[in-house]
């Protein structure tokens, strides 16, 4: 009876159950707090559009193009955090179920048995929760990464060299690109693809042609890439992935032992691997966006290294546990399975552990030490009468907190009395000074004692109040509208 269940009617009860799971035990935020900013920004872009508001996001630079995927959350639930959250879910689990359509049909041993260990480990593995909840890059690549490889194949079978299909290839190489250094491993897993299997020289030709102008057109528009953590740790990242969802301050860091790890056991599967990956245009895509990742080894990246070692670790486990079980002798369910259960049971008790402890987290309302920042931004504009306007080293997810306006942080100007000019009309600015980047900023505000206020020193940053010169009039500013709200916009505030 139930081998004559279609598996789509499995995915979705699955997905059901995955999905219900999380949002009952409180492993996501419903709050505005945790957002990835480059997600932010794409929030914050649809929900303006879709309620005619012109805020001051046009400012925060050019957003990725997750603003297109997420089109249908502005158009029908504008300011819905939940809707955000089931969307980004969604998006996981569809990246996850074409994983796992990739390993079944890569025509190799044990995939019978690779494909449900993997894809169950992956669903509930801390770094997928963390992910999912920051709505964060790494879910939307690997999802874009499998439908690339989905449309290559069709792509192939069609008789048509130019088509529907190639131009849709172009657009996920474009919206790949915007997301992560990550999504360029892409374009060029194509063309490598194609190099090494071409199925006409013309038909090679234009699908380099479409790829060369499509990646250099992005990168000319500077789009995409988001407050990205350049030459991080990428030790720290995997240590993350599996231990903790905050980003603990400089006295607090985890082991690195986790980590590092994790980054022996990936070499030793990429080592055994790497020729089958190549062989493989999503396996490629994963290769080649380990490598650029490391450039910005972040979170997003920690994901790409765990779906990888997870999906092509686990056969190689599986050949292990047959070649221990016979070498030593036992037959049976102990003698072929016995070292994949006992790992996947430790692997997955793990898991549960720190994705348990995730939601006490967000029961308890601890904060990311930017987000507790942005919090203590948020209680100053409270109150809708008084003037504000804040300038932000994370404006996106400031605003969406706040809910009312905010400015990227300003240009570095020769001194302190030419920073405060350049800033009239700012009341509060955060950021962290610790920050190299930020020194000089931090400098030309040390000069100004007198007309700042330092209302919070925080792990994150710091809070200062911009105090108005007596010569300059304070205008009381009406309060912007909500997004998400019916908008009560002066008349030449309205989009049209």
């Amino acid at each position: 009876m139930l081998d004559k269940i279609p598996a789509r009617l499995w995915a979705l009860l699955a997905l059901l159950v995955w999905g219900g799971a999380i949002l009952y035990f409180g492993l996501v935020r419903l709050t505005p707090y945790g957002l990835d900013e480059g997600a932010a920004l794409a929030l914050l872009l649809d929900w303006s559009v879709s309620d005619m508001i012109a805020n001051p996001v046009i400012t925060f630079g050019g957003p990725d193009f997750r603003a297109l995927l997420f089109a249908p959350l502005g158009m029908y639930w504008p300011g819905s955090m939940l809707a955000a959250k089931v969307f980004s879910l969604l998006t996981t689990f569809a990246a996850l179920m074409l994983l796992y359509r990739w390993t079944r049909e890569r025509n190799e041993p044990h995939n019978d048995e690779t494909d449900l260990i993997a894809t169950g480990l992956m669903l509930i593995a801390p770094v997928t929760i963390a992910q999912a909840d920051a709505i964060g890059t790494a879910p939307f690549l690997l999802l874009l990464f499998g439908l690339g490889w989905l449309l290559d194949a069709r792509y192939r079978a069609s008789p048509h060299s130019i088509s529907s299909l190639y131009f849709l290839q172009l657009i996920l190489v474009a919206i790949t690109i915007t997301l992560h250094p990550m999504g360029l491993a892409y374009p060029l897993a194509l063309a490598w693809r194609w190099y090494r299997q071409p199925k006409s020289a013309l038909q090679q030709k234009r699908v380099w042609i479409g790829l060369g102008i499509t990646t250099a057109i992005i990168i000319a528009m500077r789009v995409g890439w988001v407050a990205l953590d350049w030459f991080s740790n990428p030790f720290a990242s995997l240590t993350q992935a599996v231990t903790t969802f905050i980003a603990l301050d400089a006295h607090d860091q985890p082991s690195s032992i986790p980590g590092l790890l994790i980054a022996a056991l990936l070499l030793i599967v990429l080592a055994k691997d790497a020729r089958h990956l190549l062989d493989d245009l999503l396996g490629t895509t994963l290769l080649l966006a380990l490598g650029i990742g490391l450039l910005a080894a972040d979170t997003s990246w920690a994901m790409i290294a765990i779906t990888v070692l997870l999906y092509r670790g686990t056969p190689y486990l599986i050949r292990l546990n047959q070649h221990l079980g016979s070498r030593g002798g036992l037959s049976g369910f102990a003698g072929q399975r016995g070292l994949v259960m006992l790992v996947v049971f430790i692997a997955a008790t793990l898991f549960m552990q720190v994705d348990r402890a995730y939601a006490s987290l967000i029961a308890s309302g601890r904060l990311s030490p930017s987000d507790e920042l942005i919090q203590t931004l948020c209680l100053e504009a409270a109150d809708p009468d008084a003037p504000f306007l804040a300038a932000s080293e994370w404006p996106a997810r400031t605003m969406i907190a706040c809910r009312r306006d905010v400015l990227p942080l300003p240009p570095v100007a020769e001194n302190g009395a030419a920073q405060l000019a350049m800033m009239r009309g700012v009341t509060h600015i955060i950021f962290n000074p610790n920050e190299p980047r930020h020194s000089a900023l931090a400098r030309n505000f040390a000069e100004v004692t007198g007309q700042t206020k330092t209302l919070a020193i925080l792990p994150g940053g710091v809070l200062v109040a911009i105090i108005p010169s007596p010569g300059e009039t304070e205008k009381t500013q009406p309060a912007p509208p909500v997004v998400g709200e019916e908008p009560t916009l002066a008349p030449a505030q309205t989009v049209h």
